[in-house]
């Protein structure tokens, strides 16, 4: 996709002139720049996000979970390569108040390619077309999902002036209350942990802990998955089981399902 050339040379300046100034402030000036936290403690809850492009996939397993009235976001990668019924799929699914989010134009590793492209390269292979052909499709996106959960304090910087809210990775079996996938109402940046079948941290009664302690302590679990299959037989699948008794707990407990964006949202509402 073509980018309007002299939108490429400001946006080359103005990266210039970040990296310039980022290079002077610490990592203090970064979080100076996130908005405080909420007056009002959140429901306790979860967001479950699935990363990549099996669309396919996501709109059957949004089928299955209907009945728990669930809600999740989709980090799509690649968007230009989807077909037309795809298209339609996530557009549907929006419809039914799950959110559209945005994984990258070509799945980079941000930290690296920023590294050695600088920010206006990495800006203009990964972000900027993503951004405008969703766009175009009627799909704008608000949220962002790094792949391979790559990031550091530049390219976290320079997403959260494209994007309200940006998601990380981690991972692990830690005890609840040492996890690092719970929503942190201080931060724009996110991490999640994978519910993958081939994950190491993989275990659903492990995954339902971390529900129980966001349960007494008013805490929101950022979950995230790729390839919805009744039964997992590679990499990057999660099976139905998974994500309907995460459904249920959640259900069960009068527990709330939040999207990525709706996070941002409260606290912009607070």
């Amino acid at each position: 996709m073509k980018i309007n050339i002299n939108y490429r040379k400001q946006r080359t300046i103005w990266c210039a002139v970040f990296v310039c100034i980022l290079s002077v402030f610490s990592c203090t000036k970064i979080e100076e720049d996130i908005e405080a936290p909420f007056e009002t403690v959140p429901q306790a809850g979860v967001a479950i996000t699935f990363d990549d492009d099996y669309v396919d996939e996501w709109f059957t397993v949004n089928t299955i979970l209907k009945p728990y009235d669930w809600k999740a976001t989709f980090f799509v990668c690649e968007f230009e390569k989807l077909k037309y019924e795809q298209l339609n799929q996530l557009k549907e699914l929006k419809k039914e108040g799950h959110e559209i989010g945005g994984h990258g134009w070509i799945h980079l590793k941000a930290a690296p390619f920023e590294k050695r492209h600088g920010a206006a390269g990495y800006l203009d292979d990964e972000i900027l077309p993503m951004l405008e052909d969703m766009r175009v499709h009627s799909l704008p996106v608000h949220s962002f999902a790094y792949p391979y959960g790559s990031h550091d304090a530049i390219t976290d910087t320079l997403l959260l002036h494209e994007f309200n809210i940006i998601r990380g990775t981690t991972y692990g079996s830690l005890p609840p209350s040492q996890q690092k996938c719970y929503f942190d109402n201080n931060s724009r940046v996110l991490l999640g942990l994978g519910i993958d079948n081939s994950y190491p941290q993989f275990s659903i009664p492990y995954f339902l802990s971390l529900l129980e302690y966001a349960k007494q302590n008013n805490k929101i679990v950022v979950f995230y998955a790729h390839k919805p299959v009744l039964k997992a037989t590679g990499k990057y699948e999660t099976e139905y089981k998974t994500l309907i008794e995460i459904c249920k707990y959640i259900k069960a407990n009068n527990m709330r399902f939040y999207t990525v964006s709706e996070l941002y949202l409260k606290e912009k509402n607070k």
